[in-house]
């Protein structure tokens, strides 16, 4: 497994089902997750500012180039306890089909 480290710097926010990025740039998430009290939104912070999105969480994405299976038990948990173990930090995850993402808090990258 290689990690790969992206320079964007990313933000986690959450937006109402009524805000105009739903309508006007959802493609532009990273990740659009809805849920009852708002959508959780991951999108560059330049779109975020653009958009005047309220900015919760700065960070960068790390992607793990391994194909991790949906059936891999315990995969994620030995990361991220590793990652608080040694460098004393906690991170967002993200998971999509093919990779993990982590989102590592800027400045702890």
């Amino acid at each position: 497994m290689s990690p790969s480290s992206h320079s964007t710097t990313y933000v986690s926010a959450t937006i109402p089902q009524s805000h105009r990025f739903l309508q006007q740039a959802p493609a532009e998430a990273e990740m659009l997750f809805r849920e009852s009290e708002g959508c959780t939104v991951i999108l560059a912070k330049v779109r975020a500012e653009y958009f005047g999105i309220n900015v919760i969480f700065l960070c960068k994405k790390t992607t793990l180039t391994i194909h991790s299976s949906l059936d891999a038990v315990g995969f994620l948990a030995a990361i991220t306890s590793r990652l608080a173990e040694i460098l004393k930090i906690g991170i967002n995850l993200v998971s999509g089909y093919f990779h993990d993402h982590l989102l590592v808090p800027l400045g702890k990258e």
